[in-house]
């Protein structure tokens, strides 16, 4: 791994997936407590410029880089763009947190998921995740943190949405903003001592 961060310098997060929902709300939450992003997108580029000019508001530093979390063979260049982007935007040799938050849903019963189906959520969500780890670690600071999401929520389904309001605690489905200050807090020097931890952020959702 690369040096520790200076004291003085602001935090780089790095946040797969951030340019819009939960991925932006997380980004937009590191930026207000004082840290700068580089964040990826797959195809929405007008969505990642936006999401970069909303945290340069913030008056933070952003830069949004194109990345398909199923597509392995892209890593090694993806971290070249990374190391990039760190010499030219804030000269520097690593960032200090990575947030696996890309991903994509699938909703099919089991008797009608294809093998094309079930490939291309173990690529995004479990292959992608682990090989984009290995290829970012030699750029990530000592000390540096590793936040990786999982979503058990059907979105834009409004029945599924109200059987797990029915169910939940707090008596309805989490938005991005209930999760994004979260994850900003996590990543804060106050939870350094937090590690190797599943933290259930639910609402008290009762499955």
């Amino acid at each position: 791994m690369s040096t520790l961060t200076p004291k003085s310098a602001p935090t780089i997060t790095l946040v797969t997936g951030g340019s819009r929902g939960l991925g932006r709300n997380t980004a937009e939450h590191v930026a207000r407590a004082g840290g700068d992003v580089i964040l990826t997108y797959r195809s929405g580029a007008d969505e990642a410029a936006a999401a970069v000019a909303a945290i340069q508001a913030l008056g933070r530093k952003a830069v949004a880089l194109q990345l398909d979390i199923g597509k392995v063979a892209t890593f090694a260049a993806f971290a070249g763009r990374v190391r990039e982007a760190l010499a030219s935007q804030w000269q520097r040799d690593s960032f200090d947190h990575l947030v696996n938050n890309a991903g994509h849903g699938d909703t099919a019963p089991l008797a009608e998921t294809t093998e094309a189906q079930f490939d291309r959520l173990v690529d995004v969500h479990f292959k992608g995740v682990f090989f984009l780890t290995q290829a970012l670690l030699p750029l990530l600071a000592d000390g540096g943190r590793i936040v990786n999401f999982s979503s058990g929520l059907v979105r834009d389904n409004a029945e599924v949405n109200r059987q797990l309001a029915a169910i939940t605690a707090l008596g309805r489905v989490g938005e991005p903003d209930d999760i994004g200050p979260m994850v900003a807090s996590l990543l804060s020097p106050s939870n350094r001592w937090v590690t190797a931890q599943r933290i259930e952020v639910s609402g008290g959702q009762a499955i």
